[in-house]
Order: structure tokens, then sequence, then C-alpha cells
């Protein structure tokens, strides 16, 4: 599968992250491409959506078999025994006696007035707008993939930036016992230390259980557990998108599947209750047969025919006029749903949009924000050390830098998670 370079998240802005989780020892590393890929592969709703196509495709020849002459061969033997009047006049005589038959029979339609044409132009949109379905079917398991896969990576980042704050703060209580015992800070130094180290572990551990949450809802969205243990690649670029807003809409309604699919279901219909209605009209065939008949022990002897046949209903119950009635009703359903799905799909576009945007700007502020948090921190750990600083000071600072490093992981997470949602509302099909 080639790369999507709008797939690509996470560029080297986030350097306080200290860990490769991607280079796991043991480990597979499970890219982007081959997580969709097994996804495409095992993915049960794609098996549906298969089966979807093949029962509309069995709909079209269904229906295209009325073009074609029905050709059908019966055979009878009839073995009797028993007593016959034949006169009143005449003595009942006891008889026995078999019989045999056998023949083909043929019929074509030569001209139903639209029946047929009917059934097979909306067999025909039912197809498309079944494999239209299946796309859209296809696209959506790549976006859960996708998103899954970035929730993962953001959640390992997270884990990074907490084992980092789990080591900040080890190491604050080391200073803070050193000074302790030189005398230089008072006992309540390493008691603050040690809450400190007590809270940021309980950090980690809910770190790590987002990581398992994470990579479950991975494994749910590829449809299968990879049958080796993995690691996702960190190795991920974000890039940028512009596009103004009425370009994103335009392509949503000539490319999303969905819409496809509802508009084809639409000229279904309406071409089904057109063949429904034309069932008022006559239908015009072709039929012929030969057949064999004779009883035992006379040979069987041959007869064929041959003729025109002329239907035209003339009362049927006003069963004809309920069908129209109701294929109508389900062609304006179909209407209904398209407008509807189209509203949708609109909605879908504008938030997604709106949403990229305001991730952008806000992965630009949070990253400026992590960098003036890294010096703040800096500067109260350098301050403490110095014998000017508080470890209230060093505490504010390193929660004010995690809370950073956390909220920009966040920023990188949303913008790239909008684009795939806009691209996957767009119907860009990679």
């Amino acid at each position: 599968m080639r790369p999507n370079g709008l797939l690509l998240l996470f560029a080297a802005t986030c350097t306080w992250c200290g860990i490769s989780l991607g280079q796991s020892a043991g480990m597979d590393t499970l890219t982007i491409e081959e997580a969709v890929g097994l996804a495409l592969l095992h993915h049960p709703s794609l098996r549906a959506a298969e089966a979807g196509v093949r029962a509309a495709s069995a709909g079209h020849t269904l229906a295209m078999s009325a073009y074609f002459p029905s050709l059908s061969f019966n055979a009878s033997a009839t073995h009797t025994e028993g007593v016959f009047v034949f006169n009143p006049v005449v003595p009942a005589r006891y008889q026995i006696y078999s019989s045999y038959s056998g023949g083909l029979q043929a019929q074509q339609v030569l001209f139903d007035f639209g029946k047929t044409i009917g059934k097979v132009s909306a067999n025909t949109d039912f197809t498309d707008a079944a494999r239209a379905d299946y796309a859209s079917v296809r696209e959506q398991v790549k976006l859960n993939v996708q998103v899954a896969y970035f929730g993962l990576l953001a959640a390992q980042r997270v884990a990074a930036v907490t084992e980092d704050a789990v080591a900040q703060s080890q190491k604050h209580l080391t200073q803070a016992k050193a000074f302790y015992a030189a005398g230089r800070r008072p006992q309540f130094d390493v008691t603050k230390a040690e809450v400190d180290l007590a809270n940021v572990n309980v950090s980690m551990i809910k770190a790590a259980n987002l990581m398992l949450v994470t990579r479950v809802q991975l494994e749910n969205a590829m449809g299968m557990e990879p049958p080796r243990p993995y690691v996702v690649s960190e190795s991920l670029l974000f890039p940028a998108f512009d596009a103004s807003m009425d370009s994103v809409k335009g392509a949503a309604l000539q490319r999303r599947p969905e819409l496809l699919a509802a508009r084809a279901r639409v000229e279904g219909n309406r071409a089904l209750a057109r063949s429904v209605w034309s069932q008022h009209l006559p239908t015009i065939s072709a039929i012929g047969g030969w057949t064999w008949n004779g009883f035992q022990p006379s040979p069987l002897y041959p007869r064929w025919n041959a003729g025109l046949q002329f239907t035209l209903p003339l009362f049927l119950g006003f069963s004809v006029d309920a069908q129209v009635q109701q294929a109508d009703a389900v062609a304006d359903a179909a209407q209904a749903t398209l407008d509807t799905q189209t509203q949708a799909v609109m909605l879908e576009v504008e938030q997604a949009y709106f949403g990229l945007k305001e991730a952008g700007e806000r992965r630009v502020a949070t990253a400026k924000l992590v960098e003036q948090a890294e010096q703040n921190f800096i500067l109260a750990d350098r301050q403490y050390v110095a014998g000017v600083g508080t470890p209230l000071d060093v505490t504010d600072a390193q929660v004010s830098r995690s809370n950073a490093q956390i909220t920009n992981i966040q920023a990188l997470y949303d913008y790239i998670t909008s684009l795939v949602k806009l691209r996957r509302a767009m119907g860009i099909v990679d």
C-alpha cells in the first residue's frame, strides 16, 4: 500500500519526547499503512458490504434474464388399469394400458412496453448503490483505523511525558534529601518532593492504562489482533492543508460514497416505479413447442406448435395501482434520504473543516507554550538548587511543563484526526 502524505503526523516538534516506543526490542513495528491493510483484509463490516454487492449484482442478473427466452422440458408416464364403460349398450370391460408424453416449450418476450427495461435500469442503479456502500464502509474502516492509530500514538507520547515527569520528580526528591542532610533545606522539602513523586506515579498509572485502552481500540478498528507483539511507528509528519470551504463542499457533493449511493437509489426507485406502472400495458410474446405422445406399445408421435401471445391485464383487483403507489412512496422516501444525507455530509464537512483550522492554530500556540514552560521549569530548578527558590515553585513549573506538553500532544492529535476526517468527509479515496 502506497504511503499517503496526508496521513502523517507529529513532526519532530515534540523534541521533549525522550523515548522511542517504536523501537522496543522483540516487537514488530506496525505502520499505519500495515494497520489499514490488516483492517481491509479482516474487518467483518467489509464482508457484509461485499455480500451486499453480490446480492445487488444477482438482482441485476435476474432482471436481465427477461431479455432471454425461456425453455422448459416436461415428460410424464401414466399406467392405468380398471373397468371402462364406453357405451351403455356395450358391456364394460377391463383394460390395462400405459401412456407416455414429453415435450419442449419455449417462450420469448418480444415487447413489454418498458417493464423489463425499467427493472434492468432500476437494478443497475441498485448495484451501483451497493458498490458505493462498499466504498463508504471501506473508507469508514480506514478512518477508524487511522484515528485509533493516532490515538495510540498520542497515548504513547503522553506516557513519555509522564515518564519524564517521574524522572524529574525522582531527581528533585534526591536533591531535597541531599539538601536536608546538609542542613540547607527543611524536612518539608523532602516531604513535598515525596508527595510530588507519588502524584506523578499515579499519573503514570493512568497513562499506562490509556495506552492499553487505545491499543484495544486500534485492534477493534482493525477487526483482528496481530499475532505478534507490536508497537506503532513514531516516524510521522503532519502536512499543511489549505482549501476553501466551497471547494471542500463541492468535492464532498461529487465524491462522497454515501451521496453517490443515495442518488443511485433515488434513480433506481424511480425507474422501478415506472416499471411497475407499465404493468397496465400489454405484453407480446412468441411461443412454441414440440411434443411427443403415445400409448404402449405404439410409438411416440411428434407434434409442434408456434404462435404469438398477446396479454393485456384488464382488472387485477387494484393490485397494480397499489404497487404503483407503493413504488412511488419508496422513491419519495429515497429522495428524502438523499436530502437528509446531503445535509449530514455538509455538517460533517463543516465540523471537520473548522476543527482542522482550530487545531492548526492551537498546534502553533501550544508549541510556543511548550517552549516557555520548559524554560520556566529550568529556571525554577536552577533557583531551587541555588537556594533561592522553593519546592512549590519547582512543582508548579513541573506541572506546567507536563500540562503544556500534553496539551501540545492533544493539539497535534486533534489536527491530524480532523485532517483525516475532513478527507473522509470529502470522499477522497487513497
